[in-house]
């Protein structure tokens, strides 16, 4: 890649602006519930690594990583089903056809965090461990916003979204420390 590309695709991923004081926020049943829905999901990412870590004491690390899969599996399943009609509201072949190659690997980041998360939590403990990764994920989230990673909507790193990110890390680093 040539140095002129360099530089604009780092120019176009980060936006120096000025604040927005009065910025509109517009409140809806949707945004509400996907808030809901979100806060719900994390939570169980908190939940998930203490009893994996739990399980992998008793037994160990890749069993409980495993047990966790199996059993998200079988409950993604059934959803899958009912959502698709059995697979049938899918043109397969279209779908191997138009994917990009890595849209089939995404199963390999979420077992490398269940497993990693099942083998720390049990000796660094639940905040510390998640407090990293939640770091790492908004860190490489904010990466991918910014250059339009994965077919992700382009979303630059605005100076308000680095000193967040800033303070994020700064909080985490409390928590493993204090």
């Amino acid at each position: 890649m040539s140095t002129n590309k360099v530089t604009q695709a780092l120019k176009s991923s980060v936006l120096i602006e000025k604040p927005r004081i009065n910025a509109e926020l517009t409140l809806d049943k949707k945004l509400i519930l996907d808030v809901l829905l979100l806060i719900i999901a994390g939570g169980s990412i908190g939940i998930q690594g203490s009893v994996n870590g739990s399980m992998s004491i008793h037994v160990n690390g890749g069993f409980s990583a495993w047990l966790t899969f199996a059993m998200g599996s079988f409950i993604l399943f059934v959803c899958f089903m009912i959502e698709t009609r059995g697979g049938k509201s899918i043109d397969w072949r279209n779908a191997f056809k138009t994917a990009p190659w890595w849209c089939w690997l995404g199963g390999i980041p979420g077992a490398t965090f269940v497993l990693f998360i099942t083998l720390f939590i049990p000796y660094r403990g639940a905040a510390v461990v998640n407090g990293i990764t939640i770091c790492a994920q908004m860190l490489i989230s904010l990466i991918v916003d910014s250059f339009a990673f994965f077919e992700c909507k382009h979303r630059p790193a605005t100076i308000p979204r680095i000193i967040g990110m800033c303070l994020l890390i700064a909080g985490v680093l409390m928590v493993a420390l204090g």
